[in-house]
C-alpha cells in the first residue's frame, strides 16, 4: 500500500508539475552569449508548431488547440500574423492567443508575417508600428512573461540566386529594425526578439558580417536572428545554419519537412539532418530553438493534419513525425573531433604555417559541414548522400580517408611536394576544424594564401566555437566577417597563381583583425565559409616577440563561474598581477592587484556583456574573456 500511494504522489506530483507548464519553470527567457537559457541561465530549448494564417483558425480558435500542441510535447506555439493576406491583421485573435498559451504553459512566438511584397518597409506593412505598440502594452498590462517577437518574416527579394548577392535587402531589414526595435524596447525592454535575415530568412551570416546597432533604446533586448528551412530541398543552407552558430544566436522560426513551396512530399532524413544540427551538432554548439510549419489542415505535405482533419486528429506524415521527435524531449549531442595525427604546434614566436589538409578527424557534422554540388560530386543527391574529395589531393591521389570528404588540392599542382594544400570546390556555409597547441596566449596577426580568381571570398574564424577574432587593442569586434581578396587583383578563372593577402571586413576596412587565444594550450581553429569560395591556401599566423606574449599557463589561472550574474566571480592568478577588467567599449570598470594564490572575490554589479580581463604580472600579459548574464 505504501509503494502504491507513492506512486500515486509521483503521478500527482509530475501532472501538478506539467500543468503548471514550462513557462513556470524557465520564466523569463535571456540569452547567455549566443544562447537562448531560463532566468536562471539554463540552456534551454523551445520546439513546437506555428500556425498557418489566421483565415484556418478553426484548428486555434480556443485553448483546447494549444493544449494539444502542449500535450504532444511542445513548449512553444508561433502565431503567424499574416499582414496582407487572409483577412488581414487581426489583433483580436493574437491578443487569445496570447492568452490561451499563458493559461497552457506555453511560450508564444508573435510573428508579423510579411512574404510579398519582401521589403519590410513596404507601405503595405505601414501598420508594424500599431501593431507592436499595442501587442506590447498587452503584454505589458497583463505582465505576462511568456511573449516572444518575430519582427518580419521571410524578407527578400522575390528572385533566384544564392543568398549572399543580396546585401541591400539586409539593408531594408537594419531600416526597419531601427524603427520598429525601440517600440518593443518602450513596453518590453528585456524581450527575445528574432530579426529577420535575407532572402527568406536563409542568410543569417549577415547578422555578424554587418550587425545591427543596438540603440539605447532597446539595448535591453535580447536579440536573435531568424533562420528558415524546408528540408525536401534547401539541404544546400543547411551548412549556413551551422557554421553561424558559433557567432550569433539563432531561433528556425519556420522549418518543414516538405520543399520551399510547403507541399511535394515530405523528407524525414533530411529532417533528421536538421535537427541533429539544432540538437547542438553545429560550429558553435549552440541549441538551437524551432517552430515547425504549420499546425493546419491546409491538405499540404507540411501541414500537421491532412485536409479537413483536424477536428478528428488525422495527423499527417509531417505530423506524426514532430510528434515522434517531440516526445524525446532533449535530445542534445554536440561536435566530437580529435586531431588529424596530432595538434600542430604554434610556437607563437615563429610564423606558423596551418596545413590545410590536415583537418581533425570526425567527419561530417563534426569536424566539418561540407556539401558538394552534382557537378563536382556527380553520383550525389541533394541530400548529399554520396559526396567526394572533389579536390585534386582527394581525386587524384587519394588524400585522406575514403570517408571523408572535405575537398583539398594543391596550390600548384605541378609541384605537389612542394605546394601547399588548398581547401577548394567551397559554397556557402561549409566549415571546417582544426586542433593546434598554442604555445603563448595573445592576439595575432595573420595572413592567407589565396588565389587570383574573383568571387564572394566571405568567411569567418571561430576558435574553441566561438568568434575567434579582436581588433589590434584587443577588443572585441563587431565584425566577425572577412573577405578574402584575390591575391594580384583578380581575374576569373585564374586558379593557378596564388599569393599572400590579408583579409578584411568589407564593413569596416580600417580594423585590423587579429586571432585570441586567452591562454595557452589545445584550441580549435575553424574556418567558416559564408559564400562561394574561390580557395583558401595555407592559413599563416605571425609569430610575435615573446615579451609580448602571456607567459602565464593555464593551470595557473582560475576564473569561475563564468558566465557569471551581475559581474560576481572568483578569480586566483599564479603570481602577484594587476587586474583590470574593460567592458565592450574599452572602459576600465575595475583595477585592482591581486595577490598570487589568493581567491579574489568580485562583486562588481555589471551590466550583461562581455568583458575582457587583463592579468598583468611579472611573467606576462594574459587576457581573459568574461560574460555577465
Amino acid at each position: 500500500m505504501k509503494k502504491l500511494l507513492t506512486l500515486v504522489s509521483l503521478l500527482l506530483m509530475f501532472l501538478q508539475g506539467n500543468a503548471a507548464g514550462f513557462v513556470d519553470q524557465w520564466g523569463r527567457l535571456k540569452l547567455v552569449g549566443n544562447q537562448l537559457c531560463s532566468q536562471d541561465g539554463k540552456p534551454i530549448q523551445l520546439r513546437g508548431w506555428s500556425t498557418h494564417g489566421s483565415w484556418f483558425k478553426h484548428c486555434y480558435n480556443d485553448k483546447s488547440a494549444f493544449e494539444k500542441m502542449k500535450n504532444e510535447g511542445a513548449n512553444l506555439a508561433r502565431i503567424a500574423m499574416y499582414v496582407t493576406e487572409g483577412d488581414g491583421v487581426d489583433e483580436g485573435w493574437v491578443k487569445n492567443c496570447i492568452d490561451w498559451t499563458e493559461q497552457v504553459g506555453l511560450y508564444c512566438l508573435v510573428d508579423w508575417h510579411i512574404l510579398k511584397p519582401g521589403n519590410p518597409n513596404d507601405g503595405s506593412y505601414g501598420g508594424y508600428s500599431n501593431f507592436f505598440r499595442n501587442i506590447t502594452s498587452y503584454v505589458k498590462q497583463k505582465n505576462y512573461k511568456h511573449v516572444l517577437w518575430e519582427i518580419c518574416n521571410e524578407p527578400n527579394d522575390d528572385v533566384e540566386g544564392a543568398p549572399a548577392e543580396f546585401d541591400y535587402v539586409w539593408d531594408w531589414i537594419k531600416e526597419y529594425a531601427q524603427k520598429v526595435l525601440p517600440i518593443i524596447g518602450e513596453a518590453d525592454p528585456d524581450a527575445v526578439v528574432m530579426v529577420g535575415t535575407p532572402q527568406w530568412d536563409q542568410d543569417v551570416t549577415r547578422a555578424f558580417q554587418d550587425p545591427i546597432e543596438i540603440k539605447d533604446s532597446f539595448k535591453g533586448l535580447q536579440i536573435m536572428y531568424s533562420f528558415h528551412h524546408y528540408a525536401a530541398d534547401q539541404q544546400r543552407y543547411l551548412g549556413i545554419l551551422s557554421g553561424a552558430a558559433a557567432f550569433v544566436p539563432i531561433f528556425i522560426t519556420e522549418w518543414g519537412l516538405s520543399s520551399h513551396t510547403g507541399d511535394s512530399g515530405v523528407d524525414t532524413k533530411a529532417g533528421d539532418h536538421m535537427l541533429l544540427v539544432a540538437n547542438g551538432k553545429n560550429l558553435g554548439g549552440q541549441i538551437i530553438s524551432w517552430a515547425n510549419w504549420s499546425w493546419s489542415d491546409k491538405g499540404e505535405s507540411s501541414g500537421t493534419f491532412t485536409g479537413g482533419g483536424y477536428s478528428n486528429m488525422n495527423w499527417s506524415e509531417s505530423g506524426n513525425y514532430i510528434r515522434q521527435q517531440l516526445k524525446k524531449g532533449d535530445n542534445f549531442k554536440f561536435c566530437e573531433t580529435t586531431p588529424y595525427e596530432s595538434a600542430q604546434v604554434f610556437d607563437g614566436e615563429n610564423d606558423f604555417y596551418l596545413d590545410l589538409g590536415a583537418y581533425d578527424k570526425g567527419g561530417q557534422d563534426n569536424a566539418y559541414f561540407d556539401y558538394d554540388e552534382d557537378w563536382a560530386c556527380p553520383n550525389n543527391n541533394k541530400n548529399n548522400e554520396h559526396p567526394c574529395n572533389a579536390g585534386d589531393a582527394g581525386k587524384e591521389d587519394g588524400f585522406r580517408a575514403s570517408d571523408e570528404f572535405f575537398d583539398i588540392g594543391y596550390s600548384d599542382k605541378n609541384d605537389k611536394e612542394n605546394a601547399y594544400k588548398t581547401l577548394g570546390y567551397i559554397g556557402n556555409g561549409e566549415w571546417v576544424t582544426y586542433t593546434i597547441e598554442v604555445q603563448y596566449a595573445g592576439d595575432y596577426e595573420f595572413e592567407a594564401y589565396a588565389c587570383n580568381h574573383p568571387d564572394y571570398n566571405t568567411f569567418a574564424i571561430a576558435v574553441d566555437g566561438k568568434p575567434g577574432l579582436v581588433d589590434e587593442e584587443g577588443k572585441p569586434t563587431r565584425y566577425q566577417a572577412l573577405y578574402l581578396p584575390p591575391c594580384k587583383g583578380g581575374q576569373k578563372d585564374d586558379y593557378n597563381t596564388w599569393g599572400w593577402v590579408t583579409p578584411y571586413s568589407e564593413y569596416n576596412e580600417s580594423i585590423k583583425h587579429r586571432i585570441h587565444f586567452d591562454k595557452p594550450g589545445k584550441h580549435t581553429i575553424s574556418f567558416a565559409f559564408m559564400t562561394s569560395f574561390s580557395g583558401l591556401g595555407s592559413f599563416k599566423i605571425k609569430g610575435q616577440d615573446h615579451s609580448s606574449l602571456s607567459l602565464i599557463r593555464d593551470e595557473q589561472i582560475a576564473l569561475w563561474p563564468n558566465p557569471s550574474e551581475n559581474g560576481s566571480f572568483n578569480l586566483t592568478v599564479g603570481a602577484d598581477s594587476d587586474v583590470k577588467i574593460l567592458n565592450a567599449q574599452g572602459a576600465c570598470v575595475y583595477s585592482n592587484n591581486v595577490a598570487a594564490g589568493k581567491i579574489a572575490q568580485l562583486n562588481l554589479n555589471l551590466a550583461s556583456g562581455v568583458y575582457v580581463v587583463t592579468i598583468e604580472s611579472e611573467k606576462g600579459v594574459s587576457t581573459q574573456k568574461l560574460i555577465v548574464k
